[in-house]
C-alpha cells in the first residue's frame, strides 16, 4: 500500500519554546527530514516544509529505484510544518484528492498534532497509547527518567528540576559528588539547551553547545539564569540535571516495537561529534571504542527498555540513548520514540548492501558538511573512484542535500572495513577542503 510521510520535526508537541527556534534551526530542521526521501517506494507521497532540490532526488532514485514521477512530495516552501500549516489547503486539501483510507501514516513523530492530521484524512492509526501522546511522554526527558528509574534502568545521578528551589541545592550535591553535570532542557532536540556545568576549566564538554565553568555564587546566577526557573514554575519549560561523565561514549540502538511479537533491534552505534562545538555530527555503526563486554549488556539492557515501551503500549521505531563510562556501566540518558538519526542510514545499508550489511559491512555519516553544488561533488567522487560502486561494494553516498540553501549537505560511508571507511572519508576531505579554499 501507498505510504504518507510527514516531516514533522520540532512541532508543537516536541519543544517548549518554538519562538526560540532561529533560522539555523529551520535549516536543521528540513535537513534531517529530506533524509526521508530515501524510505520512499513509488506512490508514497512526502510532506516537507521546503522542496527536494531535483539533483538529490536523482541521486536517490540512481540507489533507491524510486522514479520521480512516481512520487508526490508536496512542500509548501515554508519554515516549519505547523498544525496550522499541516490544516491548509495547500496541504490537507491536496492529500484529500490523493490519500484513501488504506495508506500507511508514516510520520517521523507521531505526536498529537500527527494523530488529528491524520484522522482528517480518513487514516488508522492502531495504537491508542500514541494517539494519545504517548510518543510525547516517551520523549519527554523529566518523563523518561521516571519512567527509566521505576522499572530498574541505571540513570545518571540527578533530578528533573521546575523551580529554582530544585535546581540550586541539586547543582550544589551532585558538583560535591562529580567532576561535572549537565543541564538538559525536557523537550530540545540535537543538543540545544545543553549546558556542561563543572568546577574544572581543563573539561571537555561534549554532547553541549556551551560549557560553564563554576568558581562561585556569581557563576551560580549564571547557571539559574540559562535554566530559567523561577521559585514557583518553569516558564521555558523543564530542565534535567544530572551527572556528566566525561570520557564516555555515548551510543544508541534502534528498535522496532511491532503490535505482535518481541521487539527487534534494528542497528546500533555511536556517536561522532564536531570539536567546536563539541556536538552530534554523524554516527559510527557499529560502535568503534566500547569493549564486546559493555555493549552486549547495553544492547540487552536496550531490548528490556524496548519491551517496557511495548508494555504501554507504544508500536513503532525508537532510538534507545546512553552513555558508557570508562568502566564500561551504561548510563541511559533519553529515548526519541520516533524515527532516529539511524533510521535513513539503516535503510541506505540495506538498500545497497543488503538486509544482512552488517554481517559484511561498517558505516559512518557526518552532516552539516560544507561542500560545493551537489553535481560538482558527486563529479569529483566519481573521477576519483570515491562514489558508491555496487560491484566492489563500497563508497559514498549523500544522505541530505542542502548545498543550494546553506552549502552542506551530509554523506554516508559504506565500506568492508574500519580502515577503508576511514580511507574513503579522508580522501573526500580532501576533496572538499580543496573546494572549500
Amino acid at each position: 500500500m501507498p505510504r504518507l510521510w510527514l516531516g514533522n520535526a520540532c512541532t508543537e508537541h516536541m519543544v517548549d519554546r518554538m519562538d526560540l527556534l532561529t533560522q539555523d534551526d529551520f535549516d536543521g530542521i528540513l535537513f534531517a527530514m529530506k533524509r526521508l526521501v530515501w524510505l520512499m517506494r513509488d506512490g508514497d507521497a512526502l510532506v516537507l516544509p521546503r522542496p527536494v532540490p531535483g539533483a538529490f532526488l536523482d541521486h536517490v532514485a540512481q540507489h533507491t529505484g524510486i522514479s520521480p514521477d512516481r512520487i508526490h512530495v508536496i512542500a509548501p516552501d515554508a519554515d516549519l510544518l505547523t498544525q496550522g500549516l499541516l490544516h491548509s489547503q495547500e496541504i490537507l486539501g491536496r492529500l484529500r484528492e490523493l490519500v484513501t483510507p488504506g495508506w500507511e501514516f508514516c510520520p517521523y513523530i507521531h505526536d498529537r498534532g500527527a494523530e488529528v492530521f491524520a484522522r482528517e484524512l480518513g487514516l488508522v492509526t492502531g495504537s491508542p497509547f500514541v494517539a494519545e501522546g504517548g510518543a510525547e511522554l516517551l520523549n519527554s526527558k523529566v518523563v523518561f527518567r521516571a519512567l527509566a528509574a521505576g522499572a530498574g534502568f541505571a540513570v545518571p545521578d540527578g533530578i528533573p528540576c521546575r523551580t529554582s528551589e530544585d535546581l540550586s541545592p541539586t547543582l550544589q550535591r551532585l558538583l560535591t559528588a562529580h567532576q561535572a553535570v549537565i543541564l538538559k532542557r525536557d523537550r530540545a532536540v540535537g543538543g540545544h539547551g545543553n549546558i556542561v556545568i563543572t568546577t574544572d576549566p581543563g573539561l571537555k564538554g561534549t554532547g553541549a553547545l556551551r560549557t560553564i565553568v563554576v568558581g562561585g555564587p556569581a557563576d551560580h546566577e549564571q547557571v539559574l539564569k540559562e535554566a530559567g526557573l523561577t521559585a514557583t514554575h518553569a516558564p521555558q519549560g523543564e530542565v534535567v540535571l544530572e551527572a556528566f561523565h566525561p570520557d564516555c561514549t555515548s551510543v544508541y540502538v534502534e528498535v522496532d516495537c511491532p503490535a505482535h511479537g518481541e521487539p527487534v533491534l534494528l542497528n546500533g552505534g555511536q556517536l561522532r561529534t564536531d570539536q567546536d562545538p563539541p556536538v552530534l555530527a554523524g554516527l559510527a555503526l557499529p560502535p568503534r571504542s566500547v569493549p564486546g563486554r559493555a555493549w552486549e549488556a547495553f544492547t540487552g539492557e536496550a531490548l528490556r527498555m524496548a519491551r517496557f515501551m511495548q508494555s504501554l503500549g507504544y508500536r513503532g521505531l525508537a532510538s534507545i540513548d546512553a552513555v558508557i563510562d570508562q568502566a564500561g556501566n551504561a548510563w541511559f540518558n533519553e529515548v526519541n520514540a520516533r524515527l532516529g538519526g539511524s533510521t535513513h542510514l539503516h535503510h541506505i545499508a540495506q538498500t545497497l548492501v543488503g538486509p544482512n550489511w552488517t554481517d559484511s559491512h561498517v558505516l559512518i555519516s557526518r552532516f552539516n558538511v560544507r561542500a560545493p553544488a551537489l553535481g560538482r561533488l558527486l563529479h569529483a567522487m566519481q573521477e576519483r573512484g570515491l562514489a558508491w560502486d555496487s560491484r566492489q561494494q563500497r563508497g559514498i553516498v549523500i544522505a541530505s542535500d542542502d548545498t543550494a540553501a546553506t552549502g552542506n549537505l551530509e554523506y554516508v560511508i559504506l565500506a568492508h572495513t574500519h580502515e577503508e571507511a576511514d580511507a574513503l572519508e579522508h580522501q573526500l576531505t580532501t576533496v572538499l577542503t580543496r573546494h572549500d579554499k
